[in-house]
């Protein structure tokens, strides 16, 4: 059994926080490695594995079985006055609680091997706002659209409970090769998750048809699985223009395409005051090349 060296007790301000993200705050040390830990079990949650997504509670006990005060600090990129410039043009909605972008693609949201820059970053050294914001969900890196940052702890906490109780509503909208048999339909194929079979479904709506190979669509999740849109769309015969990791077209005239056709075009829900948020971001400019 692996001898712990600090155990880490969550306050109250810090409750509700996912546990990788936590960790890398904590212990200033690279994301990748905090989840490596928690798959190999250096660092457990009240005596038991935990996963990244896990998100802590007042109490918890968090143990490490390493010391990683003599590890290199993960590093900050400080990014240059254009992309703090475009970082400041993609806000389309704020208040005092959130602000909401519209985040092009080709750029990720937290740091990783091998990336330059990263939204995270750049908002840490933006000083746009007096706190740092506080990531509430996530886009891939390729995916374009609506992404939610949280000005303070309460509102964080408030988005975690809307996803939670599924009462956030989006809308993508995506290019895909190929077309549904049906104009409107529901896509509910299991996704496999952290080894297991998930169940989840996706609405879908044909806006377009727009060639024999390529179909506007509107795509509305009503679950949250990783990568989701991408492996239904895929697995029904239809995938996503530019989808290199679930779709390798073979056609000659998509090979080159280096564009994901995926964008989270709207978002829809109730802010902690109970007033109705509508927001909706408009598309990037490579859809325009099709559509």
């Amino acid at each position: 059994m692996a001898k712990h060296t600090l155990s880490l007790i969550i306050k109250e301000n810090e409750s509700d926080t996912r546990l990788d993200r936590y960790l890398v705050n904590s212990l200033n040390v690279p994301q990748s490695l905090i989840q490596k830990d928690l798959r190999k079990g250096f660092i457990k949650v009240n005596d038991k594995k935990s996963l990244a997504k896990y998100r802590i509670q007042v109490g918890d006990i968090i143990q490490l079985s390493k010391d990683y005060s003599e590890i290199k600090p993960k590093q900050t990129i400080e990014p240059n006055k254009k992309d703090l410039d475009r970082l400041k043009k993609s806000i389309i909605f704020s208040d005092i609680n959130f602000f909401i972008i519209n985040k092009w693609n080709k750029i990720a949201v937290q740091g990783g091997s091998g990336l330059k820059t990263n939204l995270d970053d750049m908002l840490y050294h933006s000083n746009l706002f007096d706190s740092r914001p506080l990531l509430v969900h996530r886009l891939d890196r390729d995916t374009s659209g609506i992404l939610i940052f949280a000005l303070n702890r309460q509102s964080a906490k408030h988005f975690s409970d809307l996803f939670s109780n599924r009462e956030i509503n989006k809308t993508y909208e995506a290019i895909i090769i190929g077309c549904p048999n049906d104009n409107e339909g529901v896509m509910n194929n299991d996704i496999e998750e952290d080894d297991k079979r998930h169940s989840a479904e996706t609405k879908y709506k044909v806006i377009k048809r727009l060639s024999e190979d390529l179909t506007h669509i509107e795509l509305t999740p009503t679950t949250g699985r990783k990568h989701q849109l991408r492996i239904h769309c895929k697995l029904n015969g239809f995938p996503i223009l530019g989808d290199n990791k679930y779709y390798l077209p073979v056609s000659k005239v998509y090979k080159n395409e280096n564009n994901l056709f995926l964008h989270a075009k709207k978002i829809e829900f109730k802010d902690s005051d109970d007033e109705l948020v509508n927001v909706e971001a408009n598309l990037p400019n490579h859809f325009f090349n099709y559509i």
